[in-house]
């Protein structure tokens, strides 16, 4: 029950599951009342609230129907889009076209993706990320201890 929501020019202009790995039957049927429930948020809690003008929020639809925010994020740079382009979201005029609430709609629909104990959007491991130092320096110290035992026998 976690979405990314995409705002452009203070405009709600996309919705999407932020679990991109899974198929939840559930929202199938809740579809448009979360959709509600989110855009109303947004206008009554964000719009005009937040000082930028484009960006993303991640947040938490509760089981009593309640919106919790999870958190701000860029707009572009190391935000994922998940089930949108970055292309796409810039294409879309806020008050002409219909918002979208995209999810998973089939298990054949999942996205491909680390299959991981945190989300899919957690994980950065392009060239000079936090992961990608993480794995380097853990590479490096499997060659450290692969050269020790070479050495030993």
């Amino acid at each position: 029950m976690e979405f990314r929501c995409f705002v452009k020019s203070n405009e709600l202009v996309g919705i999407c599951q932020r679990e991109v790995t899974t198929f939840y039957p559930v929202l199938l049927n809740e579809k448009d009342l979360i959709k509600g429930l989110i855009e109303e948020f947004f206008d009554d809690k964000i719009r005009f609230e937040f000082e930028s003008e484009n960006y993303t929020f991640d947040v938490y639809v509760t089981k009593e129907r309640k919106v919790k925010l999870i958190d701000f994020n860029s707009w572009c740079g190391s935000t994922l889009p998940l089930m949108y382009t970055w292309e796409e979201l810039e294409e879309i005029h806020g008050e002409c076209d219909e918002l979208e609430l995209r999810i998973v709609e089939s298990r054949l629909s999942v996205l491909p993706g680390l299959k991981t104990a945190v989300p899919y959007d957690y994980l950065d491991v392009s060239s000079g990320s936090g992961w990608d130092q993480v794995l380097k320096i853990a590479e490096e110290e499997f060659q450290k201890e692969n050269q020790m035992s070479d050495e030993v026998a």
